[in-house]
């Protein structure tokens, strides 16, 4: 966990600069989507590969191969800017790289924990990789802002490769526990296929990953679309964005770390229906919020909620999943997560141009419904692995 964090912090203070260095340089939007798409379309590209690998290998030799690749790629980046080759069009060459090593590497990360955590422990041990990933992105936009204050781009590329450095040298010190590795050395795409019909003939497993897709599919004008909120009734100042969001990093941070310290004893579905039902209320609430203190704390009881689904609905799928099948089923669970968020945003974001008010409180509705139909649902088929 310490590992990936550090890698994890270059990682996400790059991507921030990258933004910045960009805005600032074009102030063109295409140029900005350019970034965004370059950061997650390849990953989510390969995520389906690097799940088979991540069942074929090591998962730890993945993660430290991924790291070191992206880190090369950075240097390499690094390099050319400090030989005054600093086309943008480099940047997003390289940005693809360093996405395609991200999508190898997430599968990776996540099939780990399972192989040496406890099946009692790993709600623990996912809440703390939850804190440490809030405490991350609550510090990295100003860490990023004062590094570019001090250094140039240049500089901020090689914070990323040293931190990745530490990251491997870090994790290369683990001893990973033996597990089932797959020996056949068959076609990608029939293993990829093996891992589909694994989940299909899953009642339980199918389920979750339908429910964790739906989430955040409906989730996605609270995570996108609250900043436009925001300046069409508080204000477009830059510090109102910055404490709106602050908030909810604050609130996802303290339940993680309590969840981290004390294991809840509240079955993992009943947690993610009472933060489905809270997500749908507040996004609700959201929309009448002119005070500045009022939204803020609503945010805050948002970012609340925000571990009590994700956290106690990864621990269920690492505990009913087969190690065997462990990396190519994250990696659909990844994929589908990912092809969410953008769907989601063809969906609500015209929908925000014709009433601001009709993305949040649509789906904030359903997913009251849906926090309902998850929290009554019964505890024995929602915990019990069936394969057919």
């Amino acid at each position: 966990m310490v590992s990936q964090g550090i890698s994890l912090l270059g990682s996400t203070i790059v991507s921030f600069a990258v933004m910045w260095y960009i805005t600032l340089k074009t102030g063109s939007g295409v140029a900005v989507a350019g970034v965004t798409i370059t950061t997650y379309l390849p990953q989510a590209l390969v995520m389906l590969l690097g799940g088979v690998l991540a069942d074929r290998y090591p998962p730890k030799r993945l993660v430290i191969l991924a790291d070191s690749f992206i880190a090369l790629s950075t240097l390499i980046l690094a390099i050319l800017f400090l030989k005054a080759v600093d086309n943008i069009s480099w940047i997003f060459f390289f940005n693809c790289l360093r996405s395609l090593g991200t999508g190898i590497q997430m599968p990776a990360i996540k099939s780990m924990l399972p192989l040496f955590v406890p099946e009692g422990e790993l709600m623990r041990a996912n809440s703390i990789y939850t804190s440490i990933w809030c405490v991350i992105h609550l510090v990295s936009p100003g860490l990023s802002g004062v590094i570019m204050s001090f250094v140039s781009i240049v500089g901020v590329f090689f914070i990323d490769v040293i931190t990745a450095i530490i990251g491997v040298l870090l994790l290369s010190t683990i001893i990973m526990p033996a597990r089932e590795i797959q020996q056949t050395r068959g076609n990608p795409k029939e293993e990829l296929k093996q891992g589909f019909r694994y989940i299909l003939n899953s009642k339980s497993l199918k389920y979750s990953i339908i429910l964790y897709t739906t989430f955040q599919f409906l989730v996605v004008p609270a995570s996108q679309l609250t900043p436009l909120l925001a300046s069409q009734t508080l204000g477009d100042e830059v510090w109102i964005l910055s404490v709106i969001e602050t908030a909810f990093s604050v609130g996802a941070l303290a339940v993680s770390l309590y969840m981290a310290y004390k294991k809840p004893s509240v079955p993992h579905f009943k947690l993610i229906g009472f933060s489905a039902m809270l997500f749908g209320a507040v996004m609700i609430l959201l929309v009448p919020s002119h005070n500045i203190i009022l939204f803020t704390a609503l945010m805050l009881i948002m970012g609340i909620g925000s571990p009590l689904y994700y956290t106690p609905l990864m621990t269920h799928i690492q505990e009913i999943t087969d190690n065997a099948y462990l990396g190519r089923t994250f990696s659909y669970v990844d994929l589908f997560s990912s092809l969410a968020t953008p769907l989601g945003m063809v969906v609500f974001g015209p929908l925000s141009n014709v009433s601001i008010p009709l993305p949040f409180v649509i789906p904030g509705a359903l997913l009251i419904l849906l926090g309902v139909r998850v929290k009554n649902r019964k505890t024995s088929y929602c915990h019990t692995m069936q394969i057919y």
